[in-house]
């Protein structure tokens, strides 16, 4: 892992200029400026990564008042995909997942999040044709972010009735169990009108 976890630049571009757009109030912004993200001027070429969970947290204690913050950076992780699909990079990435399958999906899942930065590192284990234990090194104290984006990501690729639990987590690495039903390609990802209510119990997160 590198030395000094970086966020790129496409990262904060995906999650705060594209899916975020307009959503952002002043307040929001003026926390988020004291932190280091000024979203209104040209944006760095990298982030430290303690100051990408900074955002995280401040986005979703203002985006979801009153929700719990696994809920809102959940969400946050959700949109991250909305906003990525925008983007060059994003277009090229979530079409080729869609030729893939959740499956080969889940395969690429290290590449997928270097396109974002410079330290994810990933293991994938098979148990079943719709079902695998996917460890990843460091998703920081918000590991419902990494969730929310494997969730999109996997819609993306076709799967449907997806259930996330994530298990084994230190702070820093955690494993997902993740399975879906059969998947239809034609799937997209679902906006906040089509897809059913989050159903969330403990650890375990079912969309």
């Amino acid at each position: 892992m590198a030395d000094e976890l970086l966020i790129f630049e496409q990262t904060i571009e995906a999650l705060f200029l594209r899916a975020l757009s307009g959503r952002l109030t002043p307040e929001c912004k003026a926390r988020l400026r004291q932190a280091g993200l000024d979203v209104d001027q040209k944006l760095r070429p990298a982030y430290p990564f303690d100051s990408w969970m900074t955002f995280l947290r401040i986005t979703a204690e203002e985006l979801f008042p009153g929700e719990p913050l696994e809920q809102g950076t959940w969400k946050l992780g959700e949109a991250y995909i909305e906003g990525f699909r925008e983007t060059m990079l994003g277009r090229a990435v979530l079409s080729l997942l869609r030729v893939l399958g959740p499956r080969r999906a889940l395969m690429r899942a290290t590449q997928n999040f270097r396109a974002g930065n410079n330290y994810t590192e990933s293991r994938l284990k098979e148990l079943g044709p719709t079902q695998f234990e996917l460890w990843m090194n460091e998703v920081g104290p918000y590991p419902s972010f990494t969730a929310g984006i494997i969730h999109a990501g996997l819609r993306v690729a076709g799967a449907q009735a997806i259930v996330i639990e994530t298990s084994g987590y230190d702070g820093h690495a955690c494993t997902y169990r993740i399975n879906w039903s059969e998947a239809s390609v034609s799937s997209g990802v679902a906006g906040s009108g089509d897809s059913k209510a989050a159903k969330r119990s403990g650890s375990i997160i079912s969309l």
